[in-house]
């Protein structure tokens, strides 16, 4: 997507946030628009700080199980663009943001878009750990593919920082980027 579009896309945004403000204060009156604007901030900072520390706790539990915490990823991001959203003055915000703070909700879009592809874990044999993958791949021409489990690639590995390590747990990290070779020349 361009720079054009998303400015397009702001700008398309911002004036229909701003009709739709104009007329709820012409059907309400002005105080009441901004008091149910600062309302609904003021709302969407008390969800936020409920739900994130609900979800906190879940991602550290999955995590302490040795699990993917994807869902719970997914639903940390979508807390943080709710609560941005149910700050920004507006009523088309205010009702995205509340859609991304309410449970049923949101853990229904976070899971739809984990199972989806955009990242999966999957288990291994006893005592090997868990493999986690990124489902999309690009290949040179910058197209994405999506991945299939198991599936491998030829190509070059590298590294900036330290090959292998472990984590607290004594589990190995391997740190590296892994290019897809063009398969057409």
């Amino acid at each position: 997507m361009g720079f054009g579009r998303i400015f397009l896309f702001i700008f398309v945004f911002a004036l229909l946030e701003a009709i739709v403000l104009g007329q709820v204060a012409q059907t309400i009156g002005w105080p009441v628009t901004i008091l149910l604007t600062v309302l609904t901030a003021m709302m969407g900072s008390f969800m936020f700080r409920w739900q994130g520390v609900e979800t906190w706790v879940r991602l550290n539990n999955r995590m302490q199980q040795g699990e993917m915490p994807g869902v719970e990823m997914v639903e940390g991001v979508m807390l943080l663009l709710g609560g941005a959203l149910l700050i920004t003055p507006g009523f088309i915000t205010d009702g995205v943001g509340f859609l991304l703070l309410m449970p049923q909700t949101r853990k229904a879009f976070a899971s739809y878009i984990v199972k989806k592809g955009v990242m999966q874990a999957f288990a291994r044999g006893p005592g090997q750990g868990n493999v986690w993958v990124y489902q999309r791949t690009w290949d040179s021409r910058g197209t994405t593919q999506r991945a299939k489990p198991g599936q491998t690639y030829e190509g070059e590995a590298s590294s900036t920082g330290p090959v292998v390590s472990e984590d607290r747990q004594g589990h190995y990290i391997i740190e590296g980027e892994v290019e897809k070779k063009d398969e057409s020349s």
